[in-house]
């Protein structure tokens, strides 16, 4: 198993999160695992850089990709195999607001042999997840300030937009939840996109 720390870089106080994985989990599958844990809902474009490479979502119709490009199809790629235990790594989600994760790996150890033992889990966190599409680590600041200020002139459209948001609520029990959900959906699409090549 795997013990990554993810932290969401640009907003002060961190935003976290700690999640065990096992050592055969693709990078197409830890980007699933990842959008549970914070939870973020998978509707933009993302990427891992580890190293010097950058490893994307390759869909079997793109055919824009030149293997010249040091891009690198993510669900070709295990994660245990490119990093050890120390080593840091970026994974960026949704281009336009600029989600930077910061993911350190904290532990490493064998796998237990089971697949019922040897499942992803959520075992620490802190703060909610900004909600998708408010801007970016740029803009979260002035989101908040407008969602928590009644004085604020944005105050009443910001709340009527975040909804039910609370920024300093974690459920380390909805993100488990989220995590194994998102780790067997996203499998069963890493065996489809396989099996599609």
């Amino acid at each position: 198993m795997i013990e990554l720390k993810i932290e969401l870089q640009g907003i002060s106080p961190t935003i976290w999160r700690r999640v065990v994985v096992p050592n055969d989990i693709s990078l197409d599958v830890l980007h699933n695992v990842i959008q549970g844990a914070m939870p973020w809902q998978d509707c933009h474009l993302h990427e891992f850089e580890i190293g010097e490479r950058r490893y994307e979502a390759q869909e079997s119709s793109d055919d824009s990709w030149d293997r010249g490009d040091e891009r690198f199809d993510e669900k070709c790629f295990v994660l245990s195999k490119l990093v050890k235990k120390g080593d840091q790594f970026t994974y960026t989600y949704d281009f336009g607001d600029g989600w930077r994760h910061l993911i350190t790996v904290e532990q490493t150890s064998k796998d237990g042999g089971r697949t019922d033992l040897d499942f992803p889990a959520c075992i620490g966190g802190e703060l909610a997840c900004p909600p998708e599409d408010c801007g970016g680590p740029y803009s979260y600041e002035g989101f908040l300030e407008a969602l928590t200020d009644k004085k604020h002139p944005e105050h009443r459209e910001t709340k009527q937009w975040a909804g039910c948001f609370q920024p300093k609520v974690f459920s380390l029990q909805q993100a488990n939840a989220a995590v194994g959900a998102m780790f067997v959906w996203g499998n069963e699409q890493h065996e489809k996109k396989l099996n599609m090549r």
